[in-house]
C-alpha cells in the first residue's frame, strides 16, 4: 500500500508539471507559433529527463542503458500516445484533430531522422561518424525554426512571456525531480507482481517514462481545438530530438555496436514510418487513432507470446 501511495503522490506532481508546461507553452504559442513553441521549446523540455539520464549513463560507461532511454519512448508515443490523443480529441470536440500551421517542417525532418536511423542500423555502430550527422540534423531543424520565428512579425507581450517562463521553469523542475522516481516505482511494483521482463522493457518502462508528455498532450487537447495540434508538434519535435541528439551524445562518448539494441532501433524506425504516413494529411481521425491503439496492444501481445 505504501508503494502504491508513493506512485500516486509522484503521479500527482507529474500531473502538476504537465499542467504548468502546457500553460507555459500555450502562452508562448500565441506569438511564437506552434512549431517553435511545441516542436522546439516544449519538445526540448519534455525530453529533458531522458536527456539527463542519457548523459549520466554515458558518463558512467553504460552506453546501452543510455540507448534504451534515448529511443524507448518513440514506439509508445507514435502508437499509444498519438492514438489516445486523437481519440480523446474526437470525444471532446466531436471532430478529427487537424494539425495547424506549417507542419511540413516537422514532417520533413521526421522523414530525414527515420532515414538516418535506418542508415545507423545498416552501419551497425554508434560512434563519432554517426554522432556528427545526427547532431547536425537536429541543429538544422532547431535553427530553421528559430530563423523562421525571427522573420515573423508577431506582437510580443512581455508580461505573458514572463508568466510563460515561470510556468515552464517550475514545470520542468517538477518533471526532472519526479520523472525518474516514478519510473523506478512503476518498475519495482511491476516486478513485485511479476509482470514479464519483456513487458517491462517494451511496455511498462516507456509508458511510465512518457506519462508526463502524454498528460501534457491531453491537457492541451482538452483546453482548445488548437491544443491538439500543438501536442502533435510536441510529440514529433521531442522524438526527433531523442533519435538525433540523444543518440549523438552516445556516439560522441562511445564507440559501440548497435546489435544489442537492434530490436528497439528497428521498432523505432517502424514507429516513425507509421507516424509519417498517419500524419501526412495533417489529420488524425477516429479510424487512425483506433488503429494506432490496436497496434500498440498488438505489440504488447506479440512481445509476450512470441
Amino acid at each position: 500500500m505504501l508503494e502504491i501511495l508513493e506512485i500516486i503522490i509522484t503521479f500527482a506532481f507529474l500531473a502538476i508539471s504537465a499542467e504548468l508546461i502546457s500553460r507555459g507553452t500555450e502562452k508562448l504559442e500565441k506569438f511564437m507559433g506552434q512549431g517553435m513553441a511545441g516542436g522546439i521549446i516544449m519538445g526540448l523540455l519534455t525530453a529533458l529527463p531522458e536527456t539527463i539520464f542519457v548523459i549520466v549513463a554515458v558518463l558512467r560507461n553504460e552506453p546501452y542503458v543510455a540507448l534504451g532511454s534515448a529511443i524507448g519512448g518513440n514506439v509508445l508515443l507514435f502508437t499509444f500516445g498519438v492514438g489516445f490523443l486523437g481519440l480523446y480529441f474526437y470525444l471532446k470536440w466531436r471532430r478529427s484533430l487537424v494539425i495547424q500551421e506549417d507542419y511540413a517542417v516537422e514532417h520533413k525532418f521526421l522523414i530525414i531522422t527515420t532515414v538516418a536511423l535506418a542508415l545507423v542500423i545498416l552501419y551497425g555502430r554508434l560512434n563519432l561518424f554517426t554522432a556528427i550527422p545526427l547532431l547536425a540534423i537536429y541543429l538544422y531543424y532547431a535553427s530553421y525554426r528559430v530563423r523562421k520565428f525571427a522573420k515573423e512579425d508577431r506582437d510580443v507581450d512581455e508580461k505573458e512571456v514572463l508568466k510563460a517562463s515561470i510556468y515552464l521553469v517550475f514545470g520542468t523542475i517538477l518533471l526532472v525531480i519526479f520523472s525518474e522516481p516514478f519510473v523506478d516505482q512503476i518498475v519495482l511494483l511491476s516486478q513485485q507482481i511479476r509482470i514479464p521482463a519483456i513487458w517491462l522493457a517494451l511496455i511498462i518502462t516507456p509508458l511510465a517514462g512518457e506519462i508526463e508528455e502524454t498528460l501534457s498532450a491531453i491537457r492541451l487537447a482538452h483546453a482548445s481545438t488548437d491544443g491538439g495540434s500543438l501536442a502533435i508538434f510536441n510529440f514529433v519535435g521531442s522524438k526527433i530530438e531523442n533519435a538525433t541528439v540523444l543518440l549523438a551524445i552516445i556516439g560522441l562518448f562511445s564507440d559501440i555496436s548497435v546489435m544489442p539494441g537492434i530490436t528497439e532501433l528497428i521498432a523505432t524506425v517502424i514507429a516513425n514510418v507509421i507516424a509519417i504516413f498517419i500524419l501526412m494529411d495533417k489529420k488524425l481521425g477516429v479510424k487512425e487513432s483506433l488503429s494506432l491503439l490496436f497496434l500498440y496492444f498488438l505489440i504488447a501481445f506479440l512481445s509476450l507470446y512470441l
